[in-house]
Order: C-alpha cells, then structure tokens, then sequence
C-alpha cells in the first residue's frame, strides 16, 4: 500500500499559501513523491533511494569505540576523534528522523530536525577546515581549546571553554556552499518558531471568497515545503557525510602534525 505524499486531493482555489518559495541547496524534482507507510515495502524515487543509501553509510561510520592510546599518545587527535565521533552519531539521528517525519508529512518536524542537520554539517566542517589548517600551518598554541570549545563547550557549567556559536559552523558551510546560512539555513529557521511557516503557513488553507480556512498537514503549500526540507536534508546528508570521510583521511597526517609540536617544544624547554 502506498501513501502518496503530495495527493491533492479536491481542487482548490490559489491561496497566498500557495506562492511561499524556498529553493534548496539540491534542487529536487518537482514530481510527486512516493513514500511507504510504516511497516510496508514500495517503490521510492531516486532522491529518496540516495538518501537511504547514505544514511546507511552514515550509520556504518558511527564508531563503538575508541581506542585513545593507540592513535596517539597525546590528547589532542582523541579530541579530534572524540568530536568527529559524536557529531556523526548526532547526523545519522537527525537525518533518519528528519526523512521520518518526512514521510509522515510532519513537515515542521522534518524541517527543525533538517535545520539542525546542517548546524551538524557546519560542525563537521568546521573540525575538518582546522585540522586541515593544521597540517598545513603548523598547530598552534590555542588549539586545543578550539577542539575543547567543540567537543565540551557549554554555557551552562562555568569551568567549561565556551561553546563555538553555530553561526561561526554554518560561515564555514557558506565559503564552500553560497547562501547555506544566509538562505538555506534561514528558511528552515522559519519553521523553527511559532510563526508563518511554523504554524498556520504550514497547516492552514484559505478558500478565498468562502470565509473558509481549514487545516491538515496537506495545505496548499505542502508540496513546496517537501522540495525545500527534501532538497536540503539530501544536501547535508552528503555534506556530513564527505567531510567525515575527509577528516578521517587526514587524521594520519595530523597525528604527525602534533608529534613534531610537542617533539619541537620539549627540544625548546631542554635548551633554556
């Protein structure tokens, strides 16, 4: 049995709804998605099929455990490690549920959990620009309380390192991905409070001239808010995704990185 996500049913006239345009990071196909009701099996379109083939993938990325010692014997790559590990656990979560929603046409849901994916993303980013920084600069002294601000950071525990604010993650997104915070973020941004798109602009229908408005989760601008979540949740699945890939294939070079520092620092103290 199949429930077909974006079925109209009776004609209705064109509503202000009707004209709310989000473009998304991937533009999706404008035609009718396909999803399966819990608990049955059905053909799906190729976007949703890529997004359940990554989300695969990013399941088999999430580490069980870490052995600390044996990376490194200084603390700073199972930091690294440690923050790559936790942000990748956080996106399989968010997109599995967020492509849940999804097909549920729980579209606020889907659209706050795919805001927060790409909060993710920007962590992931983020870590992987700094490390890459890293091998190529040299590490610094106050490195490690950058990966202490991203691994620990919180404003609620005063002897904590202050947390790195998403915007800073997201900016890291935007010098790869135009508009990713200005735009693509700040759409999503709109479901998250209690306003047009995250309240009657996402369930209410107006019938113009009938003094009418009804409400469901198939209202006059559903198919538009399924192309704008679909599009940027398939979009920071593979952002997340690819930037943990590269991570982990620098992380070798980093760990050297960090044994000349602190090789170099001993050898400065023994001349003083």
């Amino acid at each position: 049995m199949l429930t077909t996500i974006g079925g109209r049913g009776p004609p209705r006239k064109r509503s202000p709804i009707a004209d709310i345009r989000c473009p998304a990071i991937i533009q999706p196909r404008r035609e009718i998605y396909q999803l399966p009701l819990l608990g049955t099996v059905s053909a799906m379109t190729k976007e949703i099929d890529e997004i359940l083939a990554e989300l695969s993938q990013l399941s088999a990325c999430r580490p069980q455990n870490l052995d600390l010692k044996g990376l490194s014997r200084y603390k700073i790559p199972g930091k690294v490690n440690m923050a790559l590990g936790g942000l990748i656990w956080r996106a399989e979560e968010l997109g599995r549920n967020a492509l849940d929603a999804l097909s549920r046409q729980d579209f606020v849901t889907s659209a706050i959990l795919t805001r927060a994916l790409m909060e993710t993303a920007g962590g992931i980013v983020l870590l992987h620009n700094i490390v890459e920084k890293s091998i190529k600069q040299g590490l610094i002294e106050g490195f490690d309380k950058k990966i202490n601000s991203l691994l620990m950071g919180s404003k609620n525990w005063e002897e904590m390192d202050n947390p790195i604010h998403v915007n800073d993650m997201l900016r890291e997104v935007q010098k790869i991905i135009p508009n990713y915070l200005d735009e693509h973020y700040a759409s999503l941004s709109e479901y998250a409070h209690p306003n047009w798109c995250g309240a009657f602009g996402a369930y209410g229908t107006i019938y113009e001239g009938e003094a009418r408005i009804s409400f469901s989760h198939d209202g006059d601008a559903a198919d538009r808010q399924r192309g704008s979540i679909l599009g940027r949740l398939c979009g920071s699945i593979g952002l997340c995704l690819g930037y943990y890939h590269m991570v982990e294939q620098i992380l070798g070079d980093f760990v050297t990185v960090v044994e000349a520092f602190y090789a170099d620092r001993a050898e400065s103290e023994r001349a003083i």
